[in-house]
């Protein structure tokens, strides 16, 4: 290690100096556990990013923070792996869902809290009927099918049930025979609409950011730059530029456009196990120089709430 380097730290955590700086060049902002939907514990994602010798992780579990201490207890063995507690919520507008990531969040805020129960309960709703319309099929899952009822039980939950059962060779494979918009057991979500999420996120002195905006399914750039300056009309912060479903074109389209509405660029993995979608922690290749400019976001954030 270099003689007087100069140490970079986040939240007070040594990121590294010398040539261990040049080696921790990369971040994953984007990750899930089994708090959520995951296949691996909180732990075990920040042991798998530590692996990979990233700068920082972010657990980002859906609409729950259950996972976040565990993570941040894991990531105190790390001295040069920063830990940013993160969750990801669900947002909803004429017929068009969003998924917003809010980063650096605390998890005890009362706004958080109120908007995840509000999220569960939607959840716990559409699977009872998901759960009845499969009945109607024939198929009959139980709750030693699915988790336990302190977990975030989603689709993907039900979907890896059907895959055991022999009903679909895999969860792809399950949400198109009978999970997607248009199959027999298929059921909408009541969600907030995306200024309350952004509300519920800054409430808890995060920033938040579109994940992954490919998804929204916009035909080319100026639909793109629509949604986004719809959103930022909200109060968005930034957007996932970087995620394992975009390409390099569109990369570089999402950072251009950050630029010019000054929002905070990030990117991440969208992890949810080794065994899901072929995702890996820290994948695509997200810099580190995305991370300055996301604390100095939060840090505004947190002065205009004081």
């Amino acid at each position: 290690m270099t003689d007087g380097a100069p140490a970079v730290t986040m939240n007070g955590t040594d990121l590294g100096k010398g040539p261990c700086e040049l080696m921790r060049r990369l971040v994953d902002l984007h990750t899930h556990s089994t708090a959520s939907d995951g296949t691996v514990a909180p732990e075990a994602v920040v042991a798998l990013a530590e692996k990979q010798r990233l700068a920082a992780v972010a657990l980002t579990d859906h609409d729950t923070t259950e996972g976040l201490a565990a993570a941040a207890a894991a990531a105190r063995r790390y001295p040069e792996l920063a830990f940013i507690p993160g969750v990801e919520l669900s947002a909803s507008s004429q017929g068009t869902s969003y998924h917003i990531l809010g980063l650096h969040v605390d998890a005890a805020a009362p706004s958080l809290a109120a908007i995840i129960e509000r999220l569960r309960d939607a959840r716990r709703r559409r699977n009872a009927e998901t759960i009845a319309l499969l009945r109607q099929l024939g198929i009959e899952l139980t709750d030693a099918d699915l988790p336990g009822a302190h977990r975030v039980v989603g689709r993907p939950h039900i979907a890896r049930a059907l895959v055991r059962r022999g009903l679909a060779r895999d969860e792809a494979d399950a949400f198109d025979r009978y999970l997607l918009p248009g199959r027999p057991a298929y059921v909408t979500r009541d969600r907030p609409q995306p200024g309350e999420t952004l509300d519920a996120i800054h409430g808890a002195g995060g920033v938040a950011i579109l994940a992954h905006p490919i998804h929204l399914g916009y035909a080319n750039a100026a639909q793109c730059e629509r949604i986004v300056r719809a959103l930022v009309d909200r109060g968005l912060d930034g957007v996932e530029a970087y995620h394992s479903d975009q390409n390099d074109d569109q990369t570089r389209l999402l950072i251009d456009l950050a630029k010019r509405l000054k929002l905070v660029v990030t990117g991440g993995s969208d992890f949810h196990g080794p065994d899901w979608s072929g995702f890996r922690i820290g994948r695509p290749r997200v810099p580190r120089t995305v991370l300055d400019p996301l604390e100095k976001r939060a840090a505004a954030i947190r002065r205009s709430r004081a």
